[in-house]
């Protein structure tokens, strides 16, 4: 098939560390590895990235391999033709950087930074009416591209204000299918305020109810969007997934050559406990440090390995360095993802904290990536992940800050590595069997093909 992935999100750069930016590429990477041929839209592709890239796109057995990339939109109708036809007959991924209207989006933000200045306040006018402008800047480049590349449907990541996607759907006469990772008109209100509420709130029911199916990446997602006006047999349940290739365990002869992660950072003789994923205070790091300070004063052959960066990095440092934790933490900063694997082998348990939210809508895409691993994982008990991890079976489950249940978890896998091994072997095989974009990809395809042949 020929698929359009749409991301208009601005916030979601394609080549990024975040879990978004992953699931993206994953997703496509899975498309293509079926077979299918893949056109990516989005204002958010780095072009320092492609250049760094060069031309590959992930490959069958999960490397990255020489492949036809176009770094954007071809000018002439020619060109346009001949792209198109490579990227079908090679089934290969095609990356098209959409960036808004210089022109008019520079007379848009000058009038809203003088209003900012007027008013004496801070708006975040700016930022949504460039989400809402954004969509003429998408529907207008991409309509004609699309329709010489013979499109069978378009695959959108839901982003706020994103209407074009649906309405390129509707010009070209092929489904829409949505997926929605994030309430977002919520989200954005909550999280950072929201001046059109009311705007925002209305789009988004719209774009909701307009797409001919719906994927949620979780149960409370499908709620929400019920809640919005779908009707619940247009919408699909799919989770975040993992790739079992990229992340697999080392086999013990591998494991005496690749031990580059302990070396590097001096993990050699220590019992190393793991985090993956961005310092934000709704991933619970803090009970994570508070429950490791506990452990290592019992067990000072313990060490706390933070693999990610974020906001709040600075007050957990100040924290472990308050604690005389210092010698007992790392904090190695953002790593490709490329890299990920290697610290996850570095790590003999890894822990996904959390934090109390009656409105968990997370599919946590690092849990897969523990449990392909092998590693045991330690959690928070809270919306998807008590579906994901049985407790005492593929995991240990603790009450999201409860930071005696924490250290509590910690030190009984620290103290019997049999069930570290037990608990490891149990999650791989489950992750394998129920969570890989592989399988992700063949239910979208089906659902693709259903709405086709009605």
């Amino acid at each position: 098939m020929n698929i359009a992935y749409i991301s208009a999100d601005f916030g979601v750069p394609i080549f990024g560390y975040k879990g978004a930016s992953v699931h993206v590429r994953e997703m496509v990477a899975a498309l293509r590895q079926a077979g299918h041929a893949v056109w990516v839209i989005s204002p958010a592709i780095e072009e320092r990235e492609m250049e760094r890239l060069g031309e590959r796109v992930k490959g069958r057995e999960g490397e990255w391999v020489k492949g036809r990339i176009s770094p954007h939109l071809p000018l002439s109708h020619s060109s346009s033709l001949r792209v198109s036809h490579a990227i079908r007959e090679e089934a290969q991924v095609a990356f098209f950087p959409v960036h808004p209207s210089q022109e008019r989006h520079c007379q848009l933000f000058k009038a809203l930074d003088d209003l900012d200045k007027f008013l004496g306040k801070k708006t975040r006018l700016a930022p949504e009416l460039r989400n809402l402008s954004y969509n003429l800047a998408l529907y207008e480049r991409a309509r004609d591209y699309l329709l010489l590349c013979n499109v069978d449907f378009i695959y959108e990541r839901y982003s706020l204000f994103g209407f074009a996607g649906i309405r390129l759907a509707r010009e070209l006469e092929v489904p829409h299918i949505l997926e929605v990772n994030a309430p977002l008109a919520y989200e954005q209100e909550k999280m950072r305020g929201l001046e059109t509420k009311e705007l925002a709130r209305e789009t988004e029911r719209r774009i909701f109810c307009e797409s001919d199916r719906v994927i949620a990446v979780s149960g409370r997602l499908q709620e929400y969007a019920v809640s919005r006006g779908v009707p619940e047999s247009r919408i699909h349940v799919l989770p975040n997934a993992v790739d079992p290739q990229r992340f697999a365990p080392l086999r013990p002869a591998a494991q005496q050559r690749d031990k580059t992660v302990r070396a590097q950072y001096q993990l050699e003789d220590k019992h190393v406990i793991g985090f993956v994923g961005s310092l934000k205070p709704w991933h619970g790091t803090e009970t994570l440090f508070e429950a490791f300070r506990r452990l290592h004063a019992t067990a000072a052959n313990t060490h706390l390995l933070i693999v990610g960066d974020g906001p709040g990095r600075e007050e957990l440092e100040k924290y472990a360095h308050t604690h005389a934790l210092d010698g007992a933490v790392t904090f190695t900063g953002n790593v490709s993802y490329d890299d990920i694997p290697q610290y996850l082998a570095a790590m003999d348990i890894a822990v996904a904290p959390y934090v109390a939210n009656e409105n968990f809508y997370y599919s946590p895409i690092k849990i897969f990536e523990y449990m392909a691993m092998g590693k045991p994982v330690v959690a928070g008990s809270i919306g998807q992940v008590e579906e994901v991890i049985a407790d005492g079976e593929t995991g240990l489950l603790f009450e999201p800050g409860n930071i005696g249940q924490l250290a509590a978890a910690l030190a009984k896998l620290v103290e019997d590595s049999q069930l570290c091994r037990r608990l490891g072997e149990k999650a791989r095989t489950w992750v394998l069997q129920e969570r890989t974009w592989e399988n992700n990809a063949r239910r979208v395809i089906a659902i693709a093909n259903e709405l086709m042949e009605t």
